[in-house]
């Protein structure tokens, strides 16, 4: 089986670096190979599916408050502090938000801080294991899988092949959005009233699924401008499937908020 992953990881880096111009500098990076953040995949995904299956089995529900508040605290630390180091990164080299800038496929400046953004999605899992054992099964969505599996796997995908340059803005924004959604998390956790159990509703809760449809607007406009202009300094194949990625968490996002905020809310039965 490892043997046909490598395979599978190494077909999926030919095909994006057919030159093999940009690979080399990050392959022995811990976590960077495509057979550990394979089974990284298929374990979260075990996790979901067999996770759930016992929850469902007659465990009761749990709130591990301690945990969340801990993981809520350091989610909001980490994701601030790679979108201030991206930001700085960005003024320290002189990129603009204008696309294509120098990449540096020897001393990335960009490098280690998109390792470190891509061992936050792992981090990030933590998300599905506290709605398994809370037995929140509306959140459970196909959006919420969909989107903790792939951007994990795709940003191997970056670190191996495009992990400087204009890879930055995505750290500086996906960074900000995040840092934005744990404070209302960790806000949402100490809303709670006691006789029902259930959290008051926080007023910019709309306002955090907008920015994140405003992000996936810039990385799209990003990257097409990259492909259309023929950025020569990355890989133009990652850049081209990345914007049909970001398109994808686009629609299901925004379906998302159209279905919570923008559709009547039925009226229940008495």
């Amino acid at each position: 089986m490892d043997e046909i992953v490598d395979s599978w990881g190494q077909a999926i880096l030919d095909w994006s670096d057919p030159d093999k111009a940009l690979r080399g500098v990050t392959s022995d990076w811990p976590l960077s190979d495509f057979r550990t953040a394979f089974y990284i995949a298929a374990a979260y995904l075990a996790f979901v599916v067999i996770g759930s299956g016992i929850m469902m089995a007659g465990v009761p529900a749990m709130d591990p408050y301690p945990l969340k508040f801990i993981y809520n605290v350091s989610q909001i630390m980490l994701c601030s502090y790679m979108t201030i180091e991206g930001f700085m990164i960005a003024y320290r080299n002189d990129y603009t938000v204008f696309p294509c800038e120098p990449f540096d496929s020897v001393n990335p400046p960009v490098g280690k801080l998109l390792w470190l953004f891509y061992i936050s999605k792992v981090w990030d899992f933590w998300d599905t294991i506290f709605i398994v054992l809370g037995k929140k099964w509306r959140q459970l969505s196909f959006l919420h899988v969909y989107h903790h599996t792939t951007i994990f796997l795709f940003y191997w995908l970056n670190v191996n092949v495009n992990y400087d340059g204009d890879i930055y803005l995505t750290i500086v924004l996906n960074g900000f959005i995040h840092t934005v959604m744990y404070t209302y998390y960790f806000v949402s956790m100490h809303t709670k009233v006691p006789e029902t159990g259930k959290s008051l509703p926080i007023w910019w809760k709309s306002s955090l699924t907008s920015l994140q449809l405003l992000q996936f607007v810039t990385m799209m406009t990003q990257g097409t401008i990259l492909v259309t202009t023929t950025c020569e300094s990355l890989s133009l194949r990652v850049t081209s499937v990345y914007v049909a990625y970001i398109l994808s968490l686009f629609v299901l996002f925004a379906q998302f908020f159209v279905e919570n905020y923008m559709k009547p809310k039925k009226k229940k039965k008495a």
